[in-house]
């Protein structure tokens, strides 16, 4: 304002005045009112919401909220008195330079972070990610902890644990959350993600236990109030409980409160992804309408905007869920659409799709087709560097093998090398290797180890509800029956007795659930027939209508480019009589000037009394026969209906009278008409005169209107 007028300067301080009023007005609505602000340096987002619902927030605390402090300005957590706005402004002005720069630069690392994910550049993600968060960690030692660098600490530590998982470096994931884990901001603002992350690579490294205790300490905590991160977490502690704990219950009951979350309105990218798994739980649950209506679900929801992988667990669990209830050519089609999915996205889940369509032509007794895609399954894990695919699929071959007494030895073999490997497996991989491993011990005659270890995988198998339970259950029975051995036989039996019960109350369900979905399948077979009738009779009438359309489309522009054509033709054809009759008439009016001359040079020399052949050239009329005609033609051309017309209603006019009727009607005058006839103007007269006798005309009407009233 320096070097204003003293007007303007009193103007801007009235108006910088009546801003500062209206800001710290508005800021006390916002207050009163419940509304919180978040925003960062780049987006600024308003969200109306309780305290209690923006402490749910994992960007800011309840007091935060309160005093309207943003990500992006450091400033200590605000009080809640009356002066509370007022103390977090000047505390947001004291933030230093530095510390607003070291906001841009997290804020910027976040942005890199989303860029990088885009290209499916995870390692890069990670080595990003773990080099800033001790940036962070030592800002907090510094300054203090404030919900900035909290919110900063969460997406950060997000990304590493994330991406430790996306690159499969579980041990090197496992020790990097062990290092930063006893950090106060780490300890005590991202415990649930510290404890998730930890269970998750601790169950993918094999560190059954130690995932299995993490999971449970993450449960004691209080629920996260994030919606979206307690989607994420409960997707890792779910398979934590399945994988490692063997706990089916437990990772359903997590799953359903993640789509409940969901569902009021959570978001998370690979929601699909979750809903298939929760369609997997159900199906080994013996739920098998809600694993049909879980995963159907799925596959309705997804869309060109979401990543094929999310689809395809939920096709495949289908395809396992018909097969299982005997639907095996639906089961097929599932798996195939399944595998087209995979391939959209890297051959994501490809080699598990292959053991399960083996699966599905083992339960079809088509053998070559089993050992052919459990070849392809067992090479594409290797691939992929899937070390658990490789042994599940090994696995599922020793128990193909068994099915064939001349494939015995084979089974067995690979059995006995694959069992180093089974520290790091899931435990229903193992209870099913030492399954099929005493199958093959016990038929290739070594009776005791064999009986011992389907002994063993039987009572684990029946704990995990596994109907693999049941099979070895009686293979046992019906050894000790053989050797006499009652007291085993009856402790097998009344196990086995126990399991039945459950699993004919599993059976009755799932032959009601069979029958069920089979109703529902053969109703929407109808129903996509039928559909598919109407669509196919609503295309044919929409070709035949196009072919109509194009048809009527075609015949109305060849019939207007006729009309047009001729119309022009027709309109060329005038102009040129037009131009004929003008030249005709223009070189007959030439010629009896030429004859009026010659006639007066006559006259000038009769005095010599030398006429007589000269008269004689003279009173030959000048327009010739072949001109009139050629006149005729060109006004009959012109004017086609005119003659007849007049010829109807006079037909006693003499050739000379109808040429006399063309030239009137034509507009020329007495004298042109004279000179175009080759006699002068008082013939001209007595011509019409001698006409309007012959059509019996009155005096008062004009000849030259009666005439030209049959042009039209």
């Amino acid at each position: 304002l320096t070097g204003q007028e003293p007007g303007c300067v009193i103007r801007a301080v009235r108006l910088l005045a009546i801003y500062v009023c209206r800001c710290m007005v508005y800021m006390i609505t916002c207050r009163l009112h419940g509304f919180c602000i978040a925003a960062n340096e780049s987006m600024s987002e308003w969200k109306p919401s309780s305290p209690s619902m923006a402490a749910a927030s994992k960007e800011m605390s309840s007091e935060a909220v309160i005093a309207g402090s943003q990500p992006g300005i450091s400033s200590p957590t605000a009080g809640t008195g009356s002066g509370c706005i007022l103390d977090s402004i000047s505390r947001t002005n004291r933030s230093t330079s530095s510390e607003q720069d070291e906001m841009r630069h997290w804020n910027n690392v976040l942005q890199q972070i989303n860029a990088l994910l885009l290209e499916n550049k995870a390692r890069q993600t990670l080595d990003l990610a773990k080099q800033t968060l001790p940036e962070i960690l030592e800002s907090a030692e510094k300054n203090g902890t404030t919900d900035t660098l909290i919110y900063y600490a969460r997406k950060i530590f997000n990304a590493c644990g994330n991406n430790y998982i996306n690159t499969k470096q579980y041990k090197d994931g496992i020790d990097y959350m062990d290092s930063i884990g006893n950090h106060p901001l780490i300890r005590e603002h991202c415990p649930h993600e510290l404890l998730s992350f930890k269970a998750g690579l601790n169950q993918l490294y094999g560190n059954n236990p130690e995932a299995v205790r993490l999971a449970e300490d993450y449960i004691q905590l209080p629920v996260c109030t994030s919606a979206n991160d307690f989607i994420r977490q409960a997707e890792i502690i779910s398979g934590v409980y399945m994988y490692s704990g063997n706990n089916l219950p437990k990772a359903i009951q997590i799953l359903e409160k993640a789509i409940d979350v969901y569902r009021k309105g959570g978001n998370f990218p690979n929601m699909l992804r979750i809903m298939s798994r929760l369609g997997i739980y159900y199906h080994l649950s013996g739920e098998y309408e809600k694993a049909i209506a879980t995963n159907q679900e799925a596959i309705a929801t997804y869309n060109d905007s979401i990543a094929p992988g999310n689809v395809v667990i939920a096709y495949g669990e289908q395809a396992n869920l018909y097969a299982e209830l005997g639907m095996y050519d639906q089961a097929l089609e599932m798996n195939k659409k399944a595998q087209y999915y995979s391939m959209l996205k890297d051959s994501f889940g490809l080699g598990d799709l292959y053991r399960y369509r083996a699966q599905i032509f083992r339960n079809m007794n088509q053998k070559d087709s089993v050992f052919h895609y459990l070849r392809l399954g067992e090479k594409l894990s290797m691939i992929q560097n899937s070390f658990k695919g490789v042994f599940v699929n090994k696995v599922e071959t020793v128990n193909s093998y068994l099915d064939y007494p001349d494939s015995l030895e084979k089974a067995l073999q690979l059995a006995l090398s694959i069992c180093p490997d089974t520290v790091r497996m899931p435990q229903w991989a193992k209870y099913q290797l030492n399954l099929h491993l005493g199958r093959a011990l016990l038929q290739t005659g070594k009776e005791q180890n064999g009986i011992h270890l389907i002994d063993r995988a039987a009572q684990d198998l029946i704990n995990m509800k596994f109907m693999e339970g049941r099979d070895a259950n009686e293979i046992l029975m019906d050894y000790y029956l053989a050797k006499g051995m009652n007291d085993d036989f009856a402790r097998c039996y009344i196990r086995n007795r126990q399991f039945a019960d459950s699993l004919d109350n599993n059976e009755k369900k799932r032959a009601v659930a069979a029958a069920n979905i089979r109703f529902d399948a053969n109703q929407k077979e109808k129903e996509n027939k039928l559909l598919s009738a109407q669509v196919q009779w609503q295309q044919q009438q929409l070709f035949y209508n196009i072919c109509i359309s194009i048809t009527l489309l075609l015949l109305l522009i060849t019939t207007t480019a006729y009309f047009i054509i001729r119309r022009k033709a027709n309109h060329q054809l005038i102009e040129n009589n037009k131009r004929e009759i003008q030249t005709l008439i223009t070189r007959q009016q030439d010629l009896n000037r030429r004859n009026e001359q010659l006639t007066e040079e006559i006259e000038r020399a009769m005095a010599t009394n030398n006429l007589n052949s000269i008269r004689q050239l003279t009173v030959q009329s000048l327009l010739s026969r072949e001109d009139e005609n050629a006149f005729r033609r060109s006004f009959a051309t012109i004017h086609p209906s005119y003659l007849p017309k007049l010829r109807e209603s006079y037909p006693q006019l003499t050739r000379n009278e109808e040429l006399l009727a063309m030239l009137i009607c034509m507009n020329q005058s007495t004298d042109e008409i004279a000179l175009i006839m080759g006699i002068n103007r008082n013939s001209v007269n007595v011509v019409r005169s001698r006409m309007r006798k012959n059509m019996e005309l009155p005096k008062e009407k004009s000849l030259d209107e009666v005439l030209k009233q049959y042009l039209t």
